[in-house]
Formats: structure tokens, C-alpha cells, sequence
């Protein structure tokens, strides 16, 4: 295929995609909802911390969406709304399209809408109640990881269309990071929680807290939280083994190292070193991101899911790989080599490739995942659709690819 040919396809795929976004009113299914179905919670099995966790792994890994048989409704993300909200602005630094700023604004209504009010601060969580291993999660917690995603975009809303609302609720972010995520601090370490109350060490809910709360310490002139940072980034790096290898967390069951949350790591730590103006931890980023081009891709690209099992072929991990590597090339961060950035370049128009040939459905969507033999074509918002959206937008931006006067 040309480039030109390549370029037009990419452009259908955009088009197609925000139609599909649009109809669907920015709301769909997420391959964690399953608890939310009607049916399961008239029933007594609904207090069975077995039988939920069963019920949610059915709806994630069955092919076929059940979800309307068992009562379970589309509902908005307020973690999708929140990447469409980035999506959208990189839209707008392409095109200065004014539809893509009113579409921000729209979003920051509904993520309005959803906002968890704390006894300090604001948050945001997932629209459905969530039964892990350890613990079980009702609807209306709040979470670091979609709390982090917001803040981002409503300090991207402010910097970008000097939206004063948007600045408040930053303050109130940072108020609820303060008050209630702090897991324990030493003199020099220290962890964010991923929710409140619960006492899981996960390193990307750790540094996506930390590289908020570095940019947020420029953004509301507020130094203090970069002691914070620093604790942080000590603790989470201090895990990371001689080869590179970085578990997931520190829990006997979270000793696996995964695609997109080891792409998460590394982001958070090259965000902060962006905003501190810092190289101490240099050696540290280099280790793991030569660990994770090596074992995480494919000679062809196709990301594999962990470094050593390729399947399932996952859509959310090729976008936060576009977009991984959509990063490197916007920032160009002298700490990585010529050969690291035509590393760059390759796996992430590769996986840009595998994204539209192999997932997207004409209809407008991104299908789910690929297994051994079989391929879950489930649409779902937050973890196909969103991220894709994102990953796209990031990906036309750093090419210089103008699609979006159309697409917007």
C-alpha cells in the first residue's frame, strides 16, 4: 500500500470511527461491567465474592456480548470521557478545529456529572461495581488510575482554552491525592494507593499519581508535592530487576509484568523527568525500555501481552503502545539513542497498521482482542474505542498527517 493509499485508509478509519463514537453518545460496554446485570443482582449468588469474580470473567472473556440478555446497560465512562477529552485536543492542536474544542466541553459536562465529591477534594471511578482477588470494589469508588487520566485532561483543557471551571476540579484532585491516597510514607519512599482503604502496591497506579502530582506541583504552584514525587519514584524503581524485568506490583499475585501497564511506567517516569527537569533515574528508564522493546514486541511488531505469552492480542495494548511511542517521538528525550527512536518509529506504525487492518470493523469500531483461534469483536467504549481514539489522534499529530478538519 503507498503512503498516500495508507493515509487515505487512515482517514476512513477516522471518520468512521467518530461517527460511530458520536452515535453511540460516547457510552457503550466495558469488559468489567458484568456486575452491573440486573439479573445477577436480584439474585442471592450477587453476595458470593466467588461467584462475582466467576461473573465478571465470564462477560471479559466469553466472544459473544450477553450483556443485553442479562440486564446490563451502556452506560458513560467518566475514563473514557477523559481520553476522548485528550483525543480531542491533540485534534484541536492539528487542526484548530472548533468542534473538537466544543466536544471537549461537552465531555468536561458529563465528567461533571460524575464526579465522586470526597469529605476533601474530588475523584472519579468506574460506573460499575468491580470484584478482585483481594478485595471487591462497589460502584462510586473512587480510583487512582481514572482520577490521574482526568486530571491530565482537565489541565490540558485549561492550558489549552483557559478553562478556569476546569482548574478547580484540579484543585480538588489534588486535595483527595493528599487526604486519602497516600498508602504509607517513610523519610524516603513512600506509595500511592490505587483505592482508598486498600493496601495493594501497584507501581503504574503509584507513578500515574506521581506524574500527576509532579505536573500538577507546576500547574498550581505548589513545590511540596514534588517531595512526594521523588518518594514515590524511589520506591517504585527500586523494584525493577538487573534485566530490566518490572512486576506489575509488589503482592505475590502481582508478580507479572504486562504491555501497557510497563508502557505506563515508563511515561509516568519520562513525564516526570519532563516537569523536574531531572535525569537521577535516567539508567533506570533506559534498563526497562530496552527490556520492553525487546520482549514485548514481535519482530513484526504485533505487541505481545506479556513478555513472554503473545495471546490475547489485545487493542488496548496496541494503543497505549501507538501512543507510548507517539510520546517519544513528540518529546524527543535525550536519553534515548537514534537506533531507540527508529525503534520508536517502527513499533509504533506498525502496531498503527495492525490496529486498522486487523481490528477495525467498517461499522466504525475496534474489536477487542485476537486469541490463538478465536477473535472477540465486542465493541466496548472505554477499553477499545477511547484509547484507540486517543492513540490515533496522538499518532496523526506527531506525522503531521491534517485528517482531522474532516474527521472534526
Amino acid at each position: 500500500m503507498s503512503s498516500m493509499e495508507a493515509e487515505h485508509s487512515l482517514e476512513n478509519v477516522q471518520n468512521s470511527s467518530f461517527g460511530y463514537i458520536k452515535k453511540c453518545n460516547f457510552s457503550g460496554h466495558d469488559p468489567f461491567d458484568g456486575l452491573n446485570s440486573e439479573f445477577l443482582k436480584k439474585t442471592p449468588l450477587n453476595q458470593s465474592p466467588f461467584v462475582r469474580l466467576c461473573w465478571i470473567q465470564f462477560f471479559k472473556h466469553f466472544p459473544f456480548n450477553l450483556r443485553g440478555v442479562f440486564g446490563v446497560a451502556k452506560e458513560f465512562n467518566p475514563k473514557a470521557g477523559a481520553l476522548f477529552i485528550l483525543g480531542y485536543i491533540k485534534c484541536y492542536q492539528s487542526s484548530k478545529d472548533v468542534q473538537c474544542k466544543k466536544e471537549c466541553f461537552g465531555l468536561f459536562e458529563r465528567l461533571k456529572d460524575t464526579v465522586i465529591k470526597r469529605e476533601k477534594g474530588v475523584a472519579w471511578g468506574y460506573t460499575f461495581d468491580w470484584q478482585a482477588k483481594a478485595f471487591y470494589v462497589p460502584k462510586g469508588t473512587p480510583n487512582i488510575v481514572s482520577t490521574v487520566f482526568i486530571g491530565h485532561a482537565l489541565i490540558d483543557m485549561y492550558e489549552t482554552f483557559q478553562c478556569e471551571e476546569a482548574k478547580q476540579y484540579i484543585i480538588g484532585i489534588r486535595d483527595f491525592i493528599l487526604n486519602e491516597m497516600i498508602l504509607w510514607q517513610t523519610m524516603g519512599k513512600m506509595c500511592f494507593a490505587y483505592i482508598p482503604g486498600q493496601k495493594a502496591e501497584v507501581h503504574n497506579a503509584n507513578l500515574l499519581a506521581a506524574a500527576l502530582s509532579c505536573r500538577m506541583a507546576i500547574f498550581l504552584n505548589d513545590p511540596s508535592l514534588n517531595k512526594l514525587v521523588a518518594k514515590a519514584v524511589n520506591f517504585s524503581i527500586a523494584n525493577i530487576k538487573e534485566d530490566g524485568f518490572w512486576s506489575y506490583g509488589t503482592m505475590a499475585h502481582h508478580r507479572w509484568m504486562d504491555n501497557f501497564h510497563t508502557a505506563f511506567n515508563l511515561e509516568a517516569l519520562l513525564e516526570i523527568r519532563r516537569q523536574m527537569k531531572t535525569s537521577l533515574f535516567d539508567s533506570q528508564i533506559k534498563r526497562v525500555f530496552r527490556y520492553y522493546a525487546d520482549h514485548f514486541f514481535l519482530d513484526d511488531g504485533t505487541p505481545k501481552y506479556y513478555h513472554n505469552k503473545l495471546y490475547p492480542i489485545d487493542i488496548h495494548t496496541i494503543a497505549v503502545a501507538i501512543l507510548f511511542f507517539a510520546g517519544l517521538i513528540e518529546h524527543k528525550d535525550d536519553l534515548f539513542t537514534d537506533d531507540d527512536m527508529k525503534t520508536a518509529e517502527r513499533l509504533m506504525e506498525a502496531n498503527v497498521n495492525l490496529a486498522t487492518s486487523q481490528f477495525w470493523d467498517k461499522r466504525g469500531y475496534f474489536y477487542y482482542q485476537k486469541g490463538r483461534f478465536l477473535t472477540n469483536k465486542i465493541p466496548y467504549m472505554r477499553w477499545s474505542q477511547a484509547w484507540m481514539f486517543y492513540a490515533l489522534a496522538s499518532y496523526l499529530f506527531v506525522t503531521k498527517k491534517d485528517l482531522y478538519a474532516k474527521t472534526c
